[in-house]
């Protein structure tokens, strides 16, 4: 404890950028991604530019096995690394601006009362007479060129002032503190209780933290890669501690509560990790074969296929019952299973899947959360924010065979399935253009549709359209309903479509089942 102290020093914002992309400042692996949106950059930038504080970084020194969460900067093979436990957005915002890397291109108007900074846009770097690149005014070779074309006299002389005002944002000077002599436990504790205070970090996050502390490597080696090549497939709605949570469910099968990973030994997290990856793929594989989606444009919470996960992970593909897992997941997605009080319900679940009727225990928590699960015409009233709707209208229309309403192609596996307004919101007054994005008065087509036809009320460009096509977007046929005057009874008359044909497919899938 003697041994332990905080260095605190003030550091140039040119030492701590080189020192990050030339390795002597690393990323810890428990850190999260680059998170921040470009549109701050902007504003770290002006408060620097202004003299402003922002806030401390912390860094740790000392002799670890850890590894580097980030690969743009190499690990030095000799000198003091420092780990970068807090401050890791501020400085890598710097360093893209700085050195003016893809998505993060900040420009500054000197010409503005005190000179303004602001992303560039296409407009912006046509305009160069009042827009530069932070970037090349920070850069030596290039602002001697921008000094060149400034005009004579005092016009040039304010120009110029302003513009050594940004390039002193290289030397303003931000407090570090070094932890010296601490472990990399006590790095992980203040990087844990800095942002827990803060509220700056999500659960994912601490949880990472922790893992990271006790399993060296486990996250930066197994889990980033995995979720990020999930994600790039598509599925980006699976979070870390969605796996987390499959992942412990399955290293403790009896156990009551759940158990966090890092209160896990090696061996039983690498073999339960094993299962939850190929459990993982095959809950995939059910989203893909059972509803047609190779993404989760519409499918709203990665939470809802933890129980998937975690079936596929406990039982034998003799045991799986993937239509019944299929009937259960449409009916929490449209009785928003996960929206409020989550982790409550997943625990419930996850214990409804070590029952010996596990369907059975998954659709009992539903129905004493939710009452009757019998489908009516009201759970498809919400609007296009209705995520859980939304995604009940689509399995409705899909039992239907659904096809694209102007092509007839039968929509399965798209990677691009767009929505269309049946009546357009722009055929409304203005009041009651709200009213347009009810579900009910949403079609799905995989094509990009011509203007006219985008316009035209129902009554026009419906009648052209095979009635086969209608009844696969479960689209009332009676034609006196295509009238805009009619609108609100056309939506009921869907409403109570779509009810019947989500209704079809629950009992096709959970045969025999109370709902």
């Amino acid at each position: 404890m003697s041994d332990q102290h905080l260095q605190i020093e003030n550091v140039k914002v040119r030492k701590l950028v080189d020192d990050y992309r030339s390795g002597r400042i690393l990323i810890p692996e428990f850190q999260r991604d680059y998170v921040w949106k470009p549109s701050r950059a902007a504003k770290l930038i002006d408060s620097l530019y202004r003299n402003y504080p922002i806030s401390t970084v912390l860094l740790w020194t000392g002799d670890t096995d850890t590894k580097a969460r980030r690969t743009d900067s190499r690990p030095q093979r000799s000198g003091e690394v420092s780990w970068l436990i807090d401050g890791q957005q501020r400085l890598i915002t710097l360093s893209k601006i700085i050195y003016g890397e893809e998505g993060i291109d900040v420009v500054f108007n000197p010409n503005e009362k005190d000179g303004v900074f602001s992303l560039s846009n296409a407009a912006k770097a046509k305009d160069s007479k009042n827009w530069f690149h932070v970037s090349q005014i920070l850069d030596d070779d290039q602002y001697r060129q921008i000094r060149r074309n400034l005009p004579e006299g005092k016009r040039g002389e304010e120009l110029e002032r302003k513009f050594e005002g940004v390039r002193r944002i290289l030397d303003y000077e931000i407090p570090v503190i070094k932890m010296v002599g601490h472990t990399f436990d006590n790095a992980v504790e203040a990087f844990t209780r800095i942002n827990m205070l803060g509220v700056k970090l999500k659960t994912e996050d601490i949880a990472s933290a922790k893992v990271a502390a006790k399993h060296t490597g486990f996250i930066v080696d197994e889990v980033v890669p995995f979720l990020s090549k999930i994600k790039q497939e598509g599925f980006r709605r699976i979070s870390v501690m969605h796996l987390f949570r499959a992942c412990a469910f399955v290293a403790k099968p009896d156990g009551r509560n759940r158990t966090p990973l890092h209160e896990l030994d090696k061996k039983e997290i690498s073999q339960a990790w094993n299962k939850i990856k190929s459990a993982t793929r095959e809950a995939i594989s059910l989203v893909k074969s059972e509803f047609g989606l190779v993404n989760m444009d519409i499918l709203w919470s990665g939470a809802l296929l933890v129980p998937i996960i975690a079936l596929y992970a406990s039982t034998s593909p003799r045991e799986r019952n993937v239509k019944g897992m299929a009937g259960w997941l449409a009916l929490a997605a449209l009785y928003h299973r996960y929206s409020g009080a989550s982790e409550a319900a997943l625990d419930q679940d996850l214990r409804a899947c070590r029952s010996s009727d596990q369907i059975g225990s998954l659709l009992s928590n539903l129905r004493r959360d939710n009452g009757s699960l019998a489908i009516s015409s009201k759970d498809f009233g919400g609007s296009l924010l209705d995520k859980g709707g939304l995604f009940g209208l689509y399995v409705a229309c899909r039992q239907k065979d659904l096809k694209d309403l102007f092509t007839g192609k039968t929509i399965l596996i798209e990677s691009k399935v767009d929505r269309h307004h049946i009546f357009p919101r722009s055929k409304f007054l203005e009041k009651d253009r709200p009213k347009a994005d009810t579900l009910a008065n949403i079609a799905f087509v995989t094509n990009s549709i011509n203007t006219s036809i985008r316009n035209s009320v129902p009554e026009v460009y419906l009648p052209q359209i095979d009635r086969r096509i209608l009844e696969s977007q479960c689209i009332p046929l009676d034609e006196s309903l295509w009238r805009m005057d009619r609108a609100e009874e056309f939506w009921e008359a869907r409403r109570e479509l779509l009810a019947k044909a989500f209704s079809e497919f629950i009992k096709e899938t959970l045969p025999g089942r109370r709902v």
